[in-house]
């Protein structure tokens, strides 16, 4: 498929209103924001649940990986369910079930009460990310699609900025069950938000004025086809690629984020409050970078794949160096801040490039297919740190994520060559 783009000037853009910006965009980016928190505040709380509940590493990783059991079975579901209905009301349910599967986590005691309530959690987040993509595609043409994707994947460092502390004070001042209850209650307050100002469709947004509803529909996707059949997304060489390539990356991200407390817990004297703080750090310039990484993207939206493989292979080589050469904490602080940038940088430009290959009424569905894919990183990787933890030293361990960035990188400069290669071969 030849990825062709309408041209557009900044001024025809600037022109009309942009409530699909601080409106849908901003409503999907809070959205993401408190499920990525939900997802990852148990890291912070895990050094305190750790002694309490006397949890060996490999046990813990355990703990770490049940959310991902859940969340990688309602990703297809889920998307084809935002495809009949409308992501508007899966968003929405989903928000409920999180939210009080969240503060199920600090009510329930004893540690098979807490991985059924993180699967159950998973279960209910597993439907949000393909629903999303419905929302991409419905809202955003392909000139602003990568930022627009970009814009909800910020999510990922800024929630880290503001749950780590967040957390590790709640945890100080009070306890680690407390902080659970407490980030569940932001989930229910965004679902009101979202049946009421959300929306499936310009067409459908009581809220739209007539100005931005022609824009858009004036502009919508040409990258990408408008109709296909799942199971040809099924059969696509190019859909099953970019599920492993986004496999060997979420491996190394999620398990960077889940156990980052853990090892600057044992990197520094300090204590979880100050731990929580150093944990957010590392995600402060990484959103500067996703920021910049998907603008650049969107300028140049043929050669996408490089911003997809330069931050891959950034990430894996730093986190390969942290560990053969002997740091101390401001030195270890500096390089887990750089593979953060790297580790994050990719996300809007990788989805973007993706969606060029998939039919729009299966954006869902194929999105969520990639994203089972990927987010088994999220259970394999945890259990991976936790095992190559030797002596329950989480720096023992960490370095493995290394080399599946590295990995994720290759491939996908290998299927930019390829599909380069078959672009080509179309126009001749």
């Amino acid at each position: 498929m030849s990825e062709s783009f309408p041209l557009e000037t900044k001024s025809a853009a600037a022109s009309v209103p942009r409530a699909r910006w601080w409106r849908i965009g901003l409503l999907l980016f809070l959205i993401y924001t408190v499920a990525f928190a939900d997802r990852q505040n148990i890291s912070v709380a895990a050094p305190e649940m750790v002694k309490e509940l006397h949890l060996s590493s490999t046990v813990l990783g355990v703990l770490l990986s049940a959310f991902f059991w859940g969340y990688v079975l309602t990703q297809v579901p889920g998307g084809m369910l935002a495809n009949r209905i409308g992501p508007r009301w899966v968003i929405v349910g989903t928000l409920v079930v999180w939210g009080a599967a969240a503060i199920a986590t600090g009510l329930v005691s004893g540690y098979y009460q807490l991985l059924a309530v993180r699967f159950a959690m998973g279960l209910a987040e597993g439907a949000v990310w393909p629903s999303f993509a419905v929302m991409f595609i419905n809202w955003y043409p392909d000139s602003e699609r990568g930022r627009a994707i970009n814009f909800s994947e910020m999510a990922l460092p800024i929630s880290s900025i503001i749950m780590a502390p967040t957390a590790g004070w709640l945890i100080a001042a009070y306890n680690w069950e407390t902080m659970f209850i407490v980030w569940g209650i932001p989930p229910l307050v965004l679902a009101a938000a979202f049946a009421y100002w959300g929306a499936d469709h310009p067409d459908q947004d009581r809220f739209l004025s007539q100005e931005e509803r022609r824009f858009l529909a004036e502009r919508a996707s040409t990258a990408s086809r408008e109709h296909g059949s799942f199971l040809e997304v099924l059969r696509s060489p190019m859909v099953w690629t970019f599920c492993l390539i986004y496999f060997l990356w979420i491996t190394g991200l999620y398990s960077f984020g889940l156990w980052l407390p853990s090892l600057l817990s044992q990197l520094s004297s300090s204590g979880i409050a100050a731990v929580g703080v150093l944990s957010a750090i590392p995600f402060v310039l990484a959103t500067v970078a996703m920021y910049l990484n998907a603008r650049a993207s969107d300028a140049s939206p043929h050669q996408r794949a490089r911003h997809v493989v330069l931050p891959m292979f950034l990430a894996g080589v730093t986190l390969l160096v942290q560990h053969v050469v002997t740091f101390g904490l401001l030195g270890n602080m500096i390089l887990l801040i750089i593979a953060g940038i790297g580790l994050y940088a990719a996300f809007g430009p990788f989805w973007a490039w993706a969606l060029q290959y998939i039919p729009r009424n299966q954006a869902g569905p194929a999105m969520g297919l990639i994203n089972v894919a990927g987010n088994f990183g999220g259970i394999v990787g945890p259990l991976i740190v936790g095992a190559a933890a030797a002596g329950g030293a989480v720096a023992n361990g960490f370095y493995v994520l290394g080399f599946f960035l590295l990995g994720a990188g290759l491939l996908a400069v290998a299927t930019a060559v390829v599909a380069g290669r078959n672009n080509d071969a179309e126009v001749h």
